[in-house]
């Protein structure tokens, strides 16, 4: 055999395992991206105002290994910023010429976050398929800021505004703790490399115990998450 010949076959031969392996590879990547909408399930025996949810984002790399054409394992890492907000109005002793002072507090957690998932994929097109996963996450707490707003309006017509800011899981007054663990369960769509997704993750442990001595104020606060994500596997 000419040495041409032997390179040309060599080749095909080359290329067929490729074409092979890349067809039944175990191990993908890819990154994904998408707006967050999160609140907690808080329980107090303290007045905390109107609770309202909080808009975040997300990024990070996903990998899956899988176990068949059908069924994978997911894990990866993830930024993502979770929180909530609470409002509330408080009139000043005095009767109704008393200032009114409202009140923002908008609390921002920011996670990096790991889940190990097990998904099933359920082909409706050639190109496309629909597919679920579910299992649990655990997150560490890298930063974040509580940003109270007070804007206080008095009787003459006068507006003062005020504006703090603190740790939320360090120097604020109610820190909350960094370690979060929960439940993350998903469903999307996957068109050849792109996928979207809607995914929700509500947290199981109790993130927001009072620390503050000589008080009786009781918290019980757990992590609420809904996420629509773009996907890209490489």
């Amino acid at each position: 055999m000419s040495v041409q010949k032997l390179l040309i076959s060599t080749c095909v031969i080359l290329l067929s395992v490729l074409q092979v392996t890349a067809q039944h590879k175990p191990f993908t990547f890819g990154v994904n991206a998408g707006f967050n909408l999160s609140n907690a399930h808080e329980t107090v025996n303290y007045i905390i105002g109107d609770k309202k949810s909080k808009p975040g984002f997300q990024v990070g790399f996903i990998t899956d290994y899988n176990l068949s054409d059908a069924v994978y394992l997911r894990s990866g890492v993830s930024l993502t910023v979770k929180g909530t907000i609470h409002e509330s109005a408080e009139r000043w002793i005095g009767g109704s010429n008393a200032p009114i002072t409202y009140s923002k507090i908008i609390t921002n957690q920011t996670y990096l976050q790991l889940p190990l998932l097990i998904g099933y994929k359920l082909p409706l097109t050639s190109s496309t398929r629909l597919f679920i996963n579910a299992g649990p996450y655990i997150a560490y707490g890298i930063g974040g800021k509580e940003v109270t707003k007070n804007k206080t309006v008095h009787s003459s017509g006068k507006t003062d505004y005020e504006k703090t800011s603190t740790d939320t899981f360090g120097d604020t007054r109610h820190p909350l703790s960094r370690t979060d663990f929960g439940i993350s369960s998903g469903v999307g769509v996957e068109y050849k490399r792109f996928s979207l997704g809607v995914n929700y993750e509500p947290g199981l442990i109790n993130i927001g115990e009072i620390k503050e001595e000589g008080t009786y104020s009781e918290r019980d606060y757990k992590n609420r998450n809904l996420s629509v994500t773009v996907g890209y596997r490489l």
